[in-house]
């Protein structure tokens, strides 16, 4: 088979290696056919031919898209260029794309759609809801109408962007996912944790400098009362549907 490509957009090196390991651990592919590239170290688009790969996965980032141009940090700058172009180059020759986190958000300004803090969520659990559409799409196949999925993020999508088709929604967070049409999709969620890894992430964030200690002993207690990972099947459904050989 033709591989896939992981993306990995975060700056700590330690979160995006275990960012790839959770989405190799879901996708039940090996590393050969699950190549990690990050952002940060890699001329992504110099290395990328598209005739090679089955499909290409975009990791999530502390980043905020909407952070005022002045305040971005000349690592954010590179990233959302990178993920700029690389969009560019995935609509324009129509490869399969998972994107997650900042990268929902940087497509659908590229789409035409900004994002607000309104739309932001804590860190935790988050009830999903299917539409219409997303009952009906082969990468969400499988999934009951409510998922409860792992997310935080301080803006969010409020407004499907032109072209793209809402999958699934939350109270907090109108655009949760969404799909370009038939095979870009992109989540503001995190499908590749579990509970475990979910505990994992936060724990390297929480010694980075981020969030509140007491806070994230809260929102682990919450997430080891989550049993079903209904999340992964999504990684799953979108490897085992795009496979080429």
């Amino acid at each position: 088979m033709k591989p896939f490509i992981m993306v990995t957009t975060r700056p700590e090196h330690e979160a995006a290696q275990d960012e790839y390991e959770s989405f190799l651990a879901q996708s039940g592919l090996s590393r050969d056919d699950l190549q990690h590239i990050a952002l940060e170290e890699v001329d992504f688009l110099d290395s990328f031919t598209a005739a090679d790969v089955s499909g290409v996965l975009i990791g999530a980032s502390p980043y905020n898209a909407d952070t005022p141009a002045a305040e971005k940090t000349r690592s954010q700058l590179n990233v959302e260029e990178q993920i700029r172009e690389l969009l560019g180059v995935i609509l324009k020759e129509g490869i399969p794309l998972l994107a997650t986190g900042v990268a929902l958000q940087v497509l659908a300004a590229y789409l035409g759609t900004g994002t607000q803090e309104e739309f932001g969520e804590e860190l935790g659990a988050v009830d999903l809801f299917l539409t219409a559409e997303g009952r009906k799409d082969p990468v969400l196949a499988g999934l009951p109408q409510v998922v409860t999925v792992f997310a935080g993020h301080y803006e969010g999508v409020g407004e499907v962007p032109p072209h793209a088709t809402l999958l699934a929604s939350s109270p907090d967070c109108p655009v949760q996912m969404l799909r370009v049409g038939r095979n870009v999709y992109a989540c503001q969620f995190n499908p590749e944790l579990d509970a475990v890894r979910f505990e994992r992430r936060v724990s390297i964030y929480d010694e980075a400098g981020y969030g509140d200690p007491d806070m994230s002993e809260d929102i682990l207690t919450q997430a080891r009362s989550s049993e079903a990972h209904d999340a992964g099947r999504i990684i799953r459904n979108f490897i085992s549907h795009f496979t080429r050989s």
